[in-house]
């Protein structure tokens, strides 16, 4: 955007009325819209951040655990960091670890070269409150990989803990995407982690999900017309 907003774009002897700053407006928008993939996709639900990625897995496995009846001593436990103290059923961890500017061309997870890395146009509306003006929605994505510990007392449990996980997981896909979850995909297995605590050792399983998140931004032509007008003001004292 900066192409557009031009120091010399803003000389008070180039925008003296609201009639000219329109004009900028406009460009401004046309330049964003330019800008836009031709392929928008949008989640049925209000996009969701990474954070809020995890809490939907939560209520996941939470509602499986009830639909399935399992007893309050087989119930999981669930935490966001490494465990540090001892614990006696079985536990499943959160981390992201990666985090990118999301890819938007056609293909598999982290393929191709072109990352979103300024805010694409999602959708054009009417402005509600503005009549006559319009409302931008744009939009990044952000490609993360969630790691998913399973840590039980012994490799056998966490393996299966693991293997019951991925079934959750897959039975969930549609609450995910229907929730505003943009893309959610099993990845891997990693290699088998091992964390001693007190004389306890506990053993756990990574699996790594890639999840794409997006965050939207709304962008109103009204106030884009009083930042330049007040711009203009401004360069003019």
């Amino acid at each position: 955007m900066s192409s557009v907003l031009r120091t010399d774009l803003l000389d008070p002897d180039l925008i003296v009325n609201n009639q000219k700053v329109k004009i900028i407006v406009d460009e401004v928008m046309t330049h964003i819209t330019e800008k836009s993939i031709p392929d928008r996709t949008k989640t049925p639900g209000k996009a969701k951040d990474i954070v809020e990625v995890m809490e939907l897995i939560r209520t996941a496995i939470k509602d499986y655990e009830a639909r399935n009846h399992t007893i309050p001593d087989a119930q999981v436990g669930i935490a966001y960091e490494k465990p540090d103290k001892a614990f006696e059923t079985e536990l499943i961890t959160m981390a992201v670890t990666s985090r990118v500017p999301g890819m938007y061309q056609q293909g598999r997870p982290n393929e191709g070269n072109i990352k979103n890395r300024r805010p694409l146009l999602r959708e054009t509306l009417d402005d509600p409150d503005a009549p006559g003006y319009k409302r931008l929605v744009l939009g990044y994505f952000y490609d993360n990989i969630l790691r998913l510990t399973c840590w039980a007392k012994t490799n056998k449990q966490a393996n299966e803990r693991a293997l019951w996980l991925e079934t959750v997981m897959e039975e969930y896909d549609w609450f995910f995407v229907y929730s505003g979850v943009n893309r959610l995909l099993y990845e891997s297995w990693r290699t088998n982690e091992v964390v001693d605590i007190g004389n306890n050792r506990y053993y756990g399983r990574p699996i790594d999900f890639f999840v794409r998140t997006e965050k939207l931004i709304n962008m109103r032509e009204k106030t884009l017309e009083q930042i330049i007008f007040r711009l203009t003001v401004s360069n003019e004292v």
